[in-house]
């Protein structure tokens, strides 16, 4: 009897013993999607929210902050969180499997873990603090220049995972866990 390692998916292209199919197709894509959508939420941020709260008096940003911060928080926590579910089972799936794109899995899933930990590393505390109805308004200045610096960390790891994610589902053929043969047979079928 030939071992499971050696037997051949129908079509001839799969080992048997690979994560393949729609589950895994479905899992990389999603994992994709909500990186990109995160990343996108984080430009959004950066490029349009916070110069707007820059611009505001501080008086007026606290009131503001009060109710968009933390439905922005409620919005991109579970967006971030289902990102780096999506990714880490991608990473395990293309390392077990051996594929060309496990190392690009691994950096996209090691991007968005750091920007998770960069919640209680630092925004925990500043929006917290930002929250505290006695936060004095002078301090608003200073305290959104660092909010800013961090932000950008933060979407600079979510941009690069977007990037290595996309990268390695196009070198694992559309599905982590299905090593492709041939250089550039990717497809997303």
């Amino acid at each position: 009897m030939t071992p499971p390692a050696v037997l051949r998916s129908p079509r001839g292209d799969v080992p048997r013993g690979a994560v393949r199919g729609r589950g895994s197709r479905v899992t990389a894509v999603v994992g994709v999607a909500a990186t990109s959508a995160f990343a996108t939420g984080g430009l959004l941020t950066q490029t349009v929210v916070v110069p707007m709260w820059r611009g505001m008096e501080p008086v007026t940003f606290l009131t503001v902050f009060g109710s968009a911060g933390p439905a922005t928080g409620a919005t991109l926590l579970p967006v971030e969180l289902l990102s780096v579910a999506g990714l880490a089972l991608c990473a395990g799936r293309a390392i077990r499997h051996r594929t060309p794109g496990r190392v690009l899995w691994t950096v996209a899933c090691a991007a968005m873990v750091l920007t998770l930990l960069l919640l209680p590393a630092y925004f925990s505390g500043a929006n917290g603090a930002l929250l505290d109805p006695g936060f004095p308004p002078t301090a608003v200045s200073d305290e959104l220049a660092l909010w800013h610096r961090w932000n950008w960390v933060r979407t600079g790891l979510a941009l690069l995972a977007t990037a290595a994610s996309v990268a390695a589902l196009v070198r694992d053929g559309g599905q982590p866990g299905r090593a492709t043969t041939e250089p550039g047979a990717a497809s997303l079928r």
